[in-house]
């Protein structure tokens, strides 16, 4: 049974509250109180929830059609839509068609700006399951009301009025960006109307020869007729030297077998094919030198036969020499004809040449003209295309909408926060921890020899006397005064028998113990004898 008791200092703990019963209980029962009014007049508040999936404004491809292409690009969205779900003018046009709340007075204008701050502060877009922005396309969009049918009334409406918001937001930054395009097209259209101006003035100055100007500039064409042309003339050039060399040549051998016509005989057959006459008159010097040296061996010189031989001889050799003279006067001829026509391949290939020059002096101009022209194209054509998408995001912000529900607006089943019973346990609660409070405050307490809590902070009360020794120091006299009876017993505490030193004392060392209260005059607690386990 010893061992069920509370311990002595519980105890007169339990004693204490037992005696101060009016201290603590009145303080108790008034914060239940309070509280529980408190939970009964309070409004309950409730919240809406709207699942929203956002999605980009921007078109990109058939696949990924108003998907984000980067976490940045999802992270500024969404942080944008929670800048329009807080913004004044999206707060006041919600709460205006909602209207105010039944039952409540109205006196001037609504909302005022109280009613709007007070929505701003029970407004929340935040990612689903504890998730960071740009991570997941879903938003939730929260709003917190007094009752469940306006908290889910004014999430819809408000969630209307976000598209609403971010409609006009993408229509404003169309018209600028349209606005800034028509420029830029306007200022391309001028630049290009210039650049073709001085280029146009350029290949009239060049005429006949745009052609080959092009084609030097451009350098997977080819090569242009010009150059082809003057290709062809150095050709005719080059067959025309070597042809003139050959009648040189030709003219040398007929001059020399003029003076000589055995020479004749060693005339390559290239000359002799040019002048057939020659062929047949070399063919029949030779069958007479023959025919005399084959009647020489048989006759004597003055034979007739080999006289009339070699008169035969003689007169193939005069004809001969008549018909090199006319060969000579014939490829003399032919020479003079293949300088001056030279002389006119020359000239072609001079002028030819000079046309050439001239394009290669003005082709760098020309090519920086071309890219300039080139360049205004793919501005003015940039510009057009950009202008067209910015029209066309525009239309398409007046049908489309970057924010997508999902499902309707849920609610929680019980209002937010604590319950009734709840607030009201916890004002009982609290209630009794301020009652336990209040009587340490103002009662002494086990242990401190009559004295307060408080008169620690503030000192001695006016009853406490300086030469008058405290319970304390009666003990402690007490203690010094008079030794153990049995030495051992004082040191049995250790080991859990027998009674402790200071227990031996007799009653008389406590004479102002009010045996019946368990307390001094002074409400300290007596010290009660403990017996032994």
């Amino acid at each position: 049974m010893s061992q069920l008791q509370l311990p002595p200092q519980a105890q007169q703990y339990a004693s204490l509250l037992r005696q101060q019963w009016k201290l603590w209980v009145p303080v108790a029962f008034g914060c239940f109180l309070l509280a529980a009014t408190y939970s009964l007049v309070k409004p309950d508040q409730w919240q809406a929830t709207q699942s929203v999936l956002l999605r980009d404004e921007a078109a990109g491809q058939l696949s990924g059609q108003g998907r984000f292409d980067s976490i940045d690009t999802m992270k500024a969205a969404q942080e944008m839509v929670v800048e329009v779900a807080r913004n004044q003018a999206v707060l006041e046009a919600t709460l205006k068609q909602v209207g105010p709340q039944l039952g409540s007075r109205v006196k001037g204008e609504w909302p005022t700006l109280t009613d709007i701050e007070s929505l701003r502060k029970n407004v929340a877009v935040s990612p689903p399951n504890g998730a960071e922005f740009g991570t997941t396309e879903v938003l939730h969009l929260s709003v917190d009301a007094d009752h469940r049918e306006r908290a889910i009334v004014l999430v819809s409406t408000l969630c209307q009025q976000m598209d609403i918001a971010l409609k006009n937001i993408r229509n404003r930054r169309a018209d600028s960006v349209i606005a800034e395009l028509n420029n830029a097209e306007l200022l391309a259209q001028q630049e290009l109307a210039r650049a073709t101006e001085v280029l146009k003035a350029q290949e009239t100055k060049v005429g006949s020869d745009l052609g080959e100007l092009r084609s030097l500039n451009d350098a997977s064409s080819g090569d242009g007729n010009l150059r082809n042309a003057w290709n062809q003339i150095k050709q005719q050039i080059r067959d025309g030297e070597a042809e003139l060399v050959k009648l040189d040549e030709q003219l040398n051998i007929l001059e020399a077998a003029q003076n000589d016509p055995d020479h004749l005989i060693a005339t390559p057959n290239q000359l002799l094919e040019s002048q057939p006459s020659l062929r047949r008159l070399k063919d029949g010097l030779v069958d007479a030198q023959l025919r005399t040296s084959q009647l020489m061996g048989k006759m004597s010189k003055s034979h007739p036969q080999v006289l009339s031989a070699i008169a035969a001889e003689e007169e193939v050799r005069r004809k001969l020499r008549e018909e090199l003279e006319i060969s000579v006067r014939g490829v003399q001829a032919d020479v003079q004809l293949q300088r001056s026509r030279l002389k006119s391949i020359n000239n072609q290939e001079t002028d030819v040449r000079e046309r050439l020059d001239s394009l290669a002096s003005i082709r760098a101009g020309y090519a920086n003209l071309v890219a300039d022209v080139d360049k205004c194209t793919v501005v003015l054509r940039t510009a057009h295309e950009q202008l067209a998408d910015a029209k066309a995001n525009k239309r398409a912000s007046e049908t489309s909408s970057l924010i997508t529900r999902i499902d309707q607006p849920t609610t929680g089943e019980y209002p937010m926060g604590p319950s009734k019973t709840v607030i009201a346990g916890g004002g009982l609660l609290g209630g009794l921890m301020l009652g336990i409070g209040v009587v340490v405050l103002l009662s002494p307490m086990p242990g401190s020899q009559g004295r307060r809590w408080t008169d620690h902070l503030f000192g001695r009360r006016s009853t406490d006397t300086s030469t008058a020794p405290t319970a304390g120091d009666r003990r402690s006299v007490a203690r010094t005064s008079e030794p153990p009876a049995n030495p051992a017993a004082a040191n049995s505490d250790a080991t859990g028998r027998g009674r402790r030193a200071t227990d031996q004392a007799s009653p008389a060392t406590y004479p102002e113990v009010d045996r019946r209260g368990g307390f001094d005059r002074r409400g300290t607690a007596a010290p009660r004898e403990r017996r032994g386990q």
